[in-house]
């Protein structure tokens, strides 16, 4: 595993998410209430971008289906979605927010 500095943590809005390309790996940063967490950015039912969809707390909704994932776990918790998400570990240093891939 590789930490990359994807963005200042003064970028992500609470409640908003962005996509970063890392190492040819599209993920997406989401910033909930309680901090930053990152997943794979491709629904694993639809093959489409998760950061284009709607963060709800720590739910992203997909935008094609409307399957949904916990961005905690990356458990699939609304139907069509059945597989998980990825997930990687993030930290916040310095201002800059870091994933771990």
């Amino acid at each position: 595993m590789t930490w990359m500095k994807v963005a200042k943590a003064t970028d992500i809005a609470v409640g908003s998410m962005v996509r970063v390309d890392i190492e040819d790996n599209p993920v997406a940063v989401y910033h909930a209430e309680d901090g930053f967490y990152a997943t794979s950015d491709t629904c694993t039912h639809a093959a489409q971008s998760l950061s284009e969809g709607r963060l709800d707390g720590c739910i992203i909704s997909c935008p094609k289906h409307g399957g949904k994932f916990d961005i905690r776990t990356g458990a699939a918790v609304a139907f069509p979605c059945v597989y998980p998400v990825e997930t990687y570990d993030v930290e916040v240093r310095d201002g800059e927010v870091w994933v771990d891939v």
